[in-house]
Parts: C-alpha cells; structure tokens; sequence
C-alpha cells in the first residue's frame, strides 16, 4: 500500500515528505520550505526501490536512520537462519504489521509477531527463537485428518450441469489454514464411517463430523446424504460439549474455530438446579492487535466471569482471567497442541488435555512463543 502511495506523487510532495520525517513529522510551511532547499536532495529514493537495505545501498552516506525510512511507508526486510534446523527465514516489517516468512516441511509458513523494543531485540533474534519454536513446539510430526466443521452440501447449475460442492470450516489441511470457512471443488462421492460423513472430491477427502452438520442448511438438500432423515434424527443437537463440576470454570479452545474459542462452561458452587450460566463472547478487533472477550454475569446472583486474551499462532496469552474466586481450567478438544499465556506461566495443552490454570501446570522451560495479530498467519503447502 505504502509503495503505491509513493510511487504516485510527485518529485515535490516526496521531497516535503523527507523533510518531514527527518524533522520529527510536524513542521511550520516556512521551516519546510527552508530546509528543503537545505537537504540537496537528501537520500536517493528511487520509486523501484522498496526496502531499507535497497536504499542505504544507493547511498551510503544517507542523512536517515532505518526508523526514519521506515515512517516514510519502506519495509525492513530481515533475512534469518536456523543453523540447528538448517531452515532459511525472512522478517519483513510492513510498518502497521510485521511477518515471518519460512518453509518447513513442504509447507510455507506465515505468521504476525512482534518485537519487544524494550528488550532490544532484533528482528533476528525474534525470527530466529520463533522459527525454532514452531518447529520444536508447534509443528506437529503426524498426518492429521482433513476435517469439515459446521458443514452442509449443496447443490449447484453450471454450465448445463448439476454438480456438488461442500462447505465448513476447515482444519488439517495443508492448503488452508484451520478455521477458514472453505468451499470444496466437486464433490465425487459421499460414504458414512464412524460417526462422519466422508465427503471424496477429485484430489482431497475430507471427514465431517456428523454432530457439527448445518441441518438447516442440509435440509435444502436432503437427498445428497445416505439415510439423511435417520442421521438428522440421531445427531441433531447432540453435539457433546464438555462439562466441569460446579464451583469451577471450563474455557473450551479448539483450533478449528476462530480465535480458538470453542465454550465455556460455568456452574456456580451455590446452583440450585446446575444450569451452566450461559457467557457473551465476541472478538474485539483491533488496529494491531485482535481479542477475545468471554463474559457472564448473574446479576441476581452476583457472579462474573470475565476471560480475555490475545489469540496468536497455536497460542492465546491472557489479560484478564476473572472467574469470581472459582478456579479455572483450560482443555484443547482439537488436534493441534495450543499454549496458554497466563498468569501462572506458559500451560502446554497437548490434544485432549484439561488443565487448571496453576503454578504446578505451567512449562518450567521458558518459551519464546509468536505473538502478535493470529489472522495474519498462514500455513500453505
């Protein structure tokens, strides 16, 4: 976006604009005038050239620092490599948001992170202790199943003929990122197994849970599906939600939907008939940085959840773990390991673990794990 802008003034606008930055980005009309006739031309920024070592390579001397150039809209391109894994890396810093770029595996990885400039850290070091981490934590060594969620089939007209598509959330591919709302190419052949419909089109196949079908969606096509009226009977609204004893609070992640969040579940100590009170929970979007915000509260009762935390790549880090004096546990119902930021240290959830957000459960190595925005990450073969 930057380039484009740039590319489109004129030699005058982009001489003001250095003037600009090199004074600290606020100047009266008469100082700007003055001290462009001052610079001489400042350093050569040539519309091709797009990155800071491009640019101080034209011109050794160049009167800016790297953050100068970077408040003129020009990335900072980092290359990074791993001797213990033998993987390349590139850090580029787009000014608003920051990503790491690396293969392993087949698989082209990109992720959002962020550099703490208060640790002095470097681009370098942040990219090279993140690769390593994803390959020692976060990448796992198995084949996952191919999975749909919230999915239904439907049927579409095309070009004279009648054809199948099916449409969910995905996860285990190693085309898409998990969560991604997708839509297949044509589906060949549909079967039942083990609690799934199992959905062949011509270069995938994909296992769709029968509980997460979207009948009300199916229901347009009933016809598509084996014993449809049967499966609708036996699986409609049975999805199984974990449960937790009363007196305790349960956050649900799962990485197949967005920002992890799956449920919560919470039955106060004091409930009379052991009703789950049921939470608000949405994401807050933000400029930098996303949230999400898990709230509920009985106000004849007196009792509030408040559960907030920053999703990032295969891990949430918390800001508010509010339960009311209950304790409060975490489980990973997906088929990824997922790390919990709290207040007691880093919790590693392998999947299907349940843990209590204690001391005791935290990791005792250190982790340096990707932080910053999730939904610029991505995981593509």
């Amino acid at each position: 976006m930057y380039e484009k802008i740039w590319s489109e003034l004129s030699e005058g606008d982009k001489k003001v604009i250095r003037v600009i930055a090199k004074n600290g980005g606020t100047m009266k009309t008469k100082d700007i005038q003055e001290a462009s006739e001052n610079m001489n031309g400042g350093i050569k920024m040539q519309q091709e050239k797009s990155t800071i070592s491009e640019l101080i390579m034209d011109d050794a001397d160049a009167p800016y620092t790297e953050e100068e150039l970077r408040k003129l809209g020009y990335k900072i391109e980092k290359d990074i490599y791993s001797e213990k894994y033998n993987i390349k890396g590139k850090v580029i810093d787009y000014f608003f948001v920051t990503k790491l770029f690396f293969e392993y595996e087949g698989r082209k990885i990109e992720m959002g992170i962020q550099r703490n400039i208060l640790k002095r850290e470097t681009y370098e070091e942040v990219g090279l202790k993140i690769m390593e981490t994803y390959i020692s934590n976060l990448a796992l060594h198995r084949v996952r199943k191919m999975q749909l969620h919230f999915w239904y089939i439907g049927e579409y007209e095309g070009k004279g003929k009648t054809y199948k598509r099916a449409h969910g959330i995905v996860s285990g591919s190693d085309k898409f990122t998990d969560s991604m709302d997708i839509n297949t190419s044509s589906v060949q052949a549909v079967h039942i197994e083990a609690g799934e419909l199992v959905v062949t089109t011509k270069n995938s196949v994909y296992y769709c849970p029968l509980e997460y079908c979207r009948f009300d969606k199916q229901d347009e096509f009933p016809d598509i599906i084996p014993e449809y009226e049967k499966i609708k009977e036996q699986y409609k609204g049975k999805r199984n939600y974990p449960s937790i004893e009363s007196g305790k609070v349960l956050l649900v992640l799962v990485n197949f939907c967005e920002f992890y969040f799956h449920s919560l579940h919470y039955v106060p100590l004091d409930s009379e008939d052991g009703t789950t009170i049921e939470g608000i929970a949405a994401p807050n979007i933000g400029m930098f940085q996303d949230s999400y915000l898990i709230q509920s509260y009985e106000e004849d009762l007196d009792h509030r959840i408040d559960i907030r935390y920053f999703p990032h790549f295969q891990n949430i880090e918390f800001y508010s773990e509010e339960t009311d004096g209950c304790p409060l546990y975490i489980e990973n119902i997906g088929d990824v390991v997922i790390y919990a930021k709290t207040h007691c240290g880093v919790i590693k959830l392998e999947p299907g673990d349940r843990k209590e957000v204690i001391r005791e459960n935290a990791e005792k190595e250190i982790l340096v794990l990707p932080n910053g925005d999730l939904y610029p990450a991505r995981v593509e073969e």
